[in-house]
């Protein structure tokens, strides 16, 4: 991780907005997430486009467990931790794919672009940070996605 974005994460203000969601992993639930999405960050006061690329990067990575680690079977679940403040936008997604290994990932040929196959190539070209880290002994996987909003000075002011 960038260390200007780990400082973000560790200095997050005590009047951070802070939301876990345990999700039913069915399509369903994807205009849910997107609502809460938008409430967590109302208050910011966000342009329309850099708040439709934080839902549409987190609605992909949900889309991406609910049709590829649990292959549209809603009686599984998963858990979104969202952390935001002026700053930084920070969700991470928790599930089960005990197959899954994060360095075999395909990376898309966009010379031959087909239906579907995009959408950790969409997240990671919307996002500052993508992260995803499995637990080999219990199969959970943490995709951490961070979105940096603004950015501070060394002497404190705000820059953009």
């Amino acid at each position: 991780m960038h260390e200007r974005i780990r400082q973000l994460i560790a200095e997050l203000p005590a009047d951070a907005t802070y939301m876990k969601m345990h999700v039913q992993g069915s399509s369903e639930a994807l205009a849910l997430i997107r609502r809460v999405i938008a409430a967590c960050v109302q208050h910011l006061n966000l342009s329309a486009a850099l708040l439709n690329d934080i839902k549409l990067a987190t609605t992909e990575a949900c889309t991406n467990v609910i049709k590829h680690a649990y292959k549209f079977n809603d009686a599984m679940t998963f858990d979104l931790e969202i952390v935001t403040s002026g700053e930084v936008f920070v969700v991470d997604v928790f599930y089960y794919d005990p197959g899954f290994v994060p360095a075999n990932i395909p990376v898309p040929n966009l010379r031959e672009i087909k239906e579907g196959g995009l959408g950790v190539f969409i997240i990671r070209n919307i996002m500052d940070h993508v992260n995803y880290s499995t637990e080999e002994d219990s199969g959970r996987v943490r995709l951490q996605m961070v979105k940096i909003l603004k950015l501070r000075d060394q002497s404190g002011g705000q820059c953009v």
